[in-house]
């Protein structure tokens, strides 16, 4: 039989074929590359969002013994060649290489005390200066006043300080900001240390070329000064100041504490989703190596107690690790997307070629009739199907490359699946159905018995998915990911748990019929019974339809209850983080005409002022949250959002002021606290779960009336503005607060989006939208393809049943039930597998990370858009099935009875 005329007699169904082959092809290889390019965008606004001094790969060492003390670059470079040598491959492949990346080695002073000055002018406050050497620092640095360090000089006598003698004296730059903080302009010399005093003279104020550098990131310290309270409630400045290359040779462990690091710059862009597993195991690797160098270096064994090693500094893993968690879960739902599909998709292509087999049924028996093997007939069948499926799924591939995204395995591996399921259904039906010469079957009369071995297959499946759901539940997705990766069989749990309901469907739904049809019996009416009958008996033309519509419908189910559960939580994320449509932060008072204008911004209805601090509880150490804020104004400002806010405190007697105590200091009645000014609070009620929207502290707590300060004698502070208002802008809001960088301004609009707009997030909510419509298409040409195929056998009953009298309507409402109760049980059953997969799963998909990391605590069921889904999909199969019908009632009578001749 020639496979190229098979394909030209029956191109109809071809046609058919190969148009369901490319879309399938196309969306199983196109769909994960779309998936894996949200997975990088996701991974590179967390790289990009992150310091280089967490990300950059980094070797510490504090030398303990003066064999490990380097005196020159050369001796830096070094080590930095050995470090490099032992990087894994892994890691090798995403370091930044390129020019002006911010790799460099660093030598550092600390806990350096200012013990004096020599000259200039005194010090206002406790300062710390460290002497620190960094490579390449010369090009990253301009210098706005005196010039670069020279290097060390030894100082006979220092005046006023006639204990010191020949000390040594480092010149230092400062960065101008910290000069001007810390009084020390240049020609500034000041003693450093206190047991072996140095001498450090300010010969150069700088600024950085470019403060925003990631080269910077790793020594802050040198561009601004840090500053820290004491116990004694004194401050201290901290600053490292830059010094030359030649002060290397003076600095040494016995006089000074010193760090040494060598900063290996790790390109952002070239850390992807695929080879984060692999960095994590490099990063590993590469501390062993440095544990074997540490050990190398160790000649003789009175070295060991002195002995300091090398360490890794990098939180690169930690985040790495973080992200691949956060994967875990989307790439679960992605595959319950595409696994969904998948099956969706080969099913509808089985159909597809079980349409043009039954076509080829009546040339097919007749060559087997006359001799033809079953080997000629499965390679004729093989070969037709392959002529019209093959280029198809190979154009659907090529076009896959027109979508953004990386390719991998899958891509490659998907449409090749997808082609061999088809070409194996079609040889496979075709030796079972011809395995003997005119072997023909009515399986409208008779029902065919499933074998043991298809049970036992079909039993397996079911367990298969129930073991996987539960250890899914109990082990969850994130468990060992950042070792071990995700685990594929777990991530298949999904889609294995719609097939084996789909197969639980198939293997039942034929007896609560059967019950239907013994009352239908009963009636006068003979179409019920005859329709009811042939949707009862099992054909195996509806197994396809059932294992194709139920995931669809329950994929569909599932994605709109995942979608409306996110947009809820990601709405209350957003309304917790901002506590009102907007919120005005500082850490001191607010300006009274910067209030004053954020009044009259555009869209500003309303406005309470709050007030919030740390308070003294009595006179000893305690503290606690203070907020000072009219509840019921804003509780009246927050009306329609999520946000619950508790009634304000019953009033007191004045002075005292009535509060709400968080539960640890219920046991306070009556105390007194120190804040703006001394105040006597009386606990009037206790608030649990912290204060929505404002603050998450559920301990230490203490929320007081807005005018607390002014009944204690004190006038109001205002530190924290909650506003409620339309379309507030929060650029405007900015500029209203003369867009200081003391004043935090977030809206709620800009809080959502922040959560909404994550490249995860996106891509789960608009795969399922994608992927829905999708499903719904294949499940409407199912239920087509199921009538194409079973209408020579309708036909043949019809036209018995018209010469005895059955009128068109009769026929068409006969074949309207034939497959409206598979429709309807089928639709069911998917609806409640799609309500029951988000309450199944939830322990082991935590959403909560594409909701601003608010813990999902139930889902959203609403059952309006899932019995939407269900109605309307049912919907267009029996509208489907009943326009079939009405085409089929233009035949005439003599056409019908020439059916099957």
């Amino acid at each position: 039989m020639n496979p190229f005329l098979l394909l030209r007699v029956h191109r109809g169904a071809a046609t058919l074929l190969a148009l369901l082959a490319l879309s399938a092809s196309l969306l199983v290889a196109g769909l994960p590359r779309g998936f894996e390019a949200s997975y990088d965008a996701a991974l590179h606004d967390i790289m990009r969002g992150s310091p280089a001094s967490l990300t950059d790969v980094v070797v510490r060492l504090q030398p303990m013994m003066f064999q490990q003390n380097l005196k020159s670059e050369a001796e830096f470079t070094g080590k930095d060649r050995i470090f490099r040598a032992g990087l894994p491959p892994a890691l090798t492949s995403v370091l930044d290489t390129g020019p002006g990346n911010d790799s460099h080695f660093a030598a550092k002073t600390f806990g350096t005390p200012v013990g004096g000055r020599v000259s200039g002018p005194d010090a206002p406050a406790a300062q710390y200066v460290e002497l620190g050497w960094l490579s390449g620092v010369d090009k990253r640095v301009r210098y706005v006043a005196g010039g670069p360090p020279g290097p060390p000089a030894i100082v006979k006598s220092v005046p006023g300080y006639p204990n010191l003698k020949d000390v040594k004296r480092f010149d230092i730059a400062l960065a101008k900001s910290a000069s001007d903080k810390m009084k020390l302009p240049v020609g500034t010399t000041v003693v450093l240390g206190n047991s072996r005093p140095a001498l450090a003279r300010v010969t150069g104020l700088f600024e950085p070329v470019a403060p925003a550098d990631r080269f910077w990131a790793h020594e802050l310290n040198s561009i601004q000064i840090t500053v820290r309270r004491t116990d004694a409630d004194t401050e201290e400045q901290h600053v490292t100041a830059l010094t030359s290359e030649a002060s290397l040779r003076q600095l040494d462990n016995d006089a000074r504490d010193l760090n040494y690091s060598w900063v290996i710059a790790v390109d952002s862009a070239a850390v992807d989703a695929r080879n984060a597993p692999a960095v994590i195991q490099g990063l590993t690797e590469f501390q062993s190596f440095l544990t074997r160098t540490n050990a190398g270096s160790i000649t003789n064994y009175q070295q060991v107690a002195g002995f300091a090693g090398f360490d890794l500094d990098t939180a690169l893993g930690l985040i790495l690790g973080d992200f691949l968690k956060r994967l875990a879960t989307a790439q679960a739902l992605l595959f319950l997307i595409l696994g969904g599909l998948v099956v969706v998709a080969a099913g509808v292509l089985a159909l597809a070629v079980q349409l043009m087999t039954e076509r080829m049924r009546s040339a097919l028996s007749l060559a087997r009739a006359r001799g033809a093997s079953i080997e000629e007939l499965v390679r004729a069948v093989v070969g037709t199907v392959g002529l019209a499926a093959v280029p198809a799924v190979l154009a659907g591939y090529g076009l896959s490359y027109l979508l953004p995204g990386p390719v991998t395995p899958i891509v490659h591996m998907a449409p090749l699946v997808i082609t061999l399921i088809t070409l194996a259904y079609a040889g496979g039906r075709v030796a079972v159905v011809h395995r003997k010469p005119l072997q023909e079957r009515r399986d409208d009369i008779a029902a065919r018995r499933p074998s043991p071995r298809r049970m036992t297959l079909e039993i397996l499946v079911v367990a298969i998915a129930l073991g996987g759901a539960y250890l899914l539940r109990d082990r969850g997705l994130t468990t060992g990911v950042a070792a071990l990766g995700a685990d594929p069989f777990l991530m298949m749990v999904p889609a294995a748990l719609t097939v084996a309901v789909a197969l639980i469907t198939l293997r039942c739904y034929p007896y609560p019929l059967r019950l239907i049809v013994w009352l239908a019996a009963r009636a006068r009416p003979a179409v019920p019974f005859v329709g009811l009958t042939l949707a009862a008996r099992a054909r195996s033309v509806t197994a396809l339809p059932v294992l194709i519509l139920l995931p669809a419908l329950a994929v569909s189910v599932y994605g709109s209850v995942v979608g409306a559960t996110l947009d809820s939580t990601q709405r209350r994320a957003a309304w917790m983080a901002t506590g009102a449509d907007a919120r005005v932060d500082r850490g001191a008072e607010l300006p009274a005409d910067v209030i004053e204008r954020i009044r009259h911004v555009p869209g500003v209805r309303t406005v309470v002022p709050a007030d919030r601090g740390v308070l003294q509880i009595g006179w000893g150490g305690k503290t606690a949250i203070g907020f000072a804020v009219d509840l019921d104004a804003y509780r009246r400002i927050v009306a329609d959002t999520p946000l619950a806010v508790p009634p304000a405190a019953p009033d007191v007697p004045p002075p005292a002021v009535p509060v709400l105590v968080s539960p640890d200091l219920a046991g306070l009645t009556s105390f007194e606290v120190g804040w703006h000014v001394r105040m006597n609070l009386v606990k009037r009620g206790v608030i649990t779960g912290g204060l929505a929207g404002l603050s998450f502290a559920e301990n230490n707590l203490i929320v007081m009336p807005y005018d607390a300060s002014k009944r204690a004698g004190a006038r109001p502070y205002t530190n924290t503005l909650l506003i409620e208002g339309d379309g507030i802008d929060g650029a405007a809001l900015r500029a209203a607060a003369g867009n200081r960088p003391d004043i935090l301004v977030s809206t709620f609009d800009e809080a959502l989006a922040k959560v909404d707009k994550s490249p995860l997030t996106s891509t789960i909510t608009s795969s399922f939208v994608v992927v829905t419509i999708a499903l719904a298409v294949y499940a409407l040409l199912t239920v087509i393809i199921a009538l194409v195929v079973g209408a020579a056998e309708r036909a043949r009953a019809l036209s018995f049943l018209r010469t005895l009298g059955l009128s068109e309507r009769q026929a068409a409402s006969l074949t309207v039930l034939e497959i409206t109760p598979l429709i309807v049980l089928t639709a069911c059953a998917g609806l409640l597998l799609g309500l029951a997969l988000p309450p199944t799963l939830g322990p082991g998909l935590d959403l909560g990370i594409y909701a601003g990391d608010l813990s999902i605590q139930a889902y959203e069921l609403s059952l309006t858009t899932p019995i939407l889904l269900a109605a309307g999909l049912a919907a267009v199969a029996v509208a489907g099935a009943f326009l079939h019908a009405v085409i089929g009632r233009n035949r005439s009578l003599g056409s019908i009875l020439r059916v099957g001749e």
